[in-house]
């Protein structure tokens, strides 16, 4: 999905559960990385999210956001990959306070990679996550998005809420559940959370952007 199809798209679910979520989840990501190189992608070995990571980084590249551009880690970099390709575990040790980890998994995660996730979140690293519902990893996530196709007539897909068992210390998770598992959905989620990334307010505490949006519907103007 080119960028015009992908703006076109994100247009047109303007006001659905799956545009709403999506723009909140992206916002949340760009307020909690603080650090500069504070992003970081993660997924399976065997599919690992350059795609997501190449479209964050066109938008926020496009965007003029220099501070926060992500970084791919890869379970085990080939020799001679380039810089931007052949960043490895290592970068995971050094997660801390100020970065967000967003992993990436369409398919159940492996215990392996939750080992790592789980090691990151300790050290104070934000978890965001973007996966199929599967408990484990969204008991690990701070954020958890499940990208089902949230809008009525003619996308085919329903949502429900997930009850997930949280102890008293674990932050509540917004998820939902994924009654049919789609690739389709699974990027257009992506593309949808790339471009919201971008926005310009997306940094803004959630309390300035409603007063933003309240002062932009009274005086009919942009604030």
């Amino acid at each position: 999905m080119d960028l015009t199809r992908a703006s076109l798209l994100r247009e047109m679910l303007t006001g659905t559960e799956l545009g709403t979520r999506t723009t909140h989840f992206a916002h949340s990501l760009r307020r909690f990385t603080t650090r500069t190189g504070g992003l970081m992608l993660f997924g399976p070995a065997e599919d690992e999210p350059w795609h997501l990571t190449a479209h964050l980084d066109d938008e926020l590249h496009r965007a003029g956001i220099e501070d926060i551009r992500p970084s791919l880690i890869r379970w085990s970099p080939p020799p001679g990959a380039p810089p931007h390709l052949s960043i490895g575990l290592d970068r995971l040790t050094d997660a801390g306070r100020g970065e967000s980890l967003l992993v990436v998994a369409e398919e159940d995660p492996a215990d392996t990679l939750l080992e790592r996730v789980s090691d990151v979140r300790r050290r104070g690293t934000t978890i965001f996550s973007i996966g199929n519902g599967d408990k484990e990893l969204a008991s690990l996530s701070h954020e958890s998005l499940v990208p089902e196709l949230l809008v009525p007539d003619g996308f085919g897909w329903t949502s429900r809420q997930l009850e997930l068992d949280h102890d008293d210390q674990q932050p509540a998770v917004p998820v939902t559940d994924l009654d049919e598992r789609t690739a389709e959905g699974f990027e257009m989620a992506q593309h949808l959370v790339s471009l919201a990334t971008a926005d310009e307010d997306a940094g803004q505490p959630s309390w300035r952007r409603r007063l933003r949006a309240a002062i932009e519907r009274l005086s009919g103007e942009p604030a």
